[in-house]
């Protein structure tokens, strides 16, 4: 008897489940694609496609299955895909002060930090960036790569000069002379 009464409830359960998950996901008009397995999504495979230099076929495969707005799981995070003029409309959103500023999705921001060049905005950004700009002018660069030509030049005469074979040791050696010299 009490068999019977589980296998009901049970059943009672499944299909509730399955009605509020398929009357919520159409509620909400998601567009179309897969999600993929989950927490893992369609990371695995547009890492491989990125490895072997084919991310654009990957994903013009999507587009072409999908069209130009699709989801899909990256990184763990569920994931609009937009492409081409589509993603002009949708990247774009308003900002402190009515500003329009670049606002980056959760899984890009995992990557580079919350605090990266596209997330800051006013006094925060423009002083960034004039760092960076700073760091990266010419005249800078030309100091930057003549502190490693004499760097380069010092390690050849120390530790190659007269030598017919090259060790990994001394390749550590000037990999770390270059990030930790002066």
């Amino acid at each position: 008897m009490i068999t019977p009464i589980i296998l009901l409830v049970i059943t009672i359960f499944l299909f509730h489940r399955f009605r509020t998950r398929f009357s919520s996901s159409a509620a909400k008009n998601l567009p179309p694609g897969a999600l993929g397995v989950p927490f893992i999504g369609q990371s695995l495979s547009l890492l491989g496609a990125m490895r072997t230099n084919t991310a654009e076929k990957w994903l013009q495969q999507r587009v072409d299955k999908y069209g130009p707005v699709s989801k899909m799981t990256l990184f763990g995070k569920p994931t609009v895909f937009v492409h081409g003029a589509a993603a002009n409309k949708a990247v774009v959103f308003s900002g402190e002060e009515g500003t329009v500023s670049n606002r980056q999705i959760e899984s890009l921001k995992m990557i580079l930090g919350k605090r990266n060049l596209t997330e800051l905005s006013g006094e925060d950004h423009k002083r960034v960036r004039g760092a960076l700009v700073w760091f990266l002018r010419p005249q800078t660069l030309r100091s930057y790569v003549e502190k490693m030509d004499g760097e380069v030049r010092r390690h050849l005469n120390m530790y190659w000069h007269g030598n017919n074979k090259v060790t990994v040791s001394s390749q550590t050696n000037l990999f770390f002379s270059f990030f930790f010299s002066s």
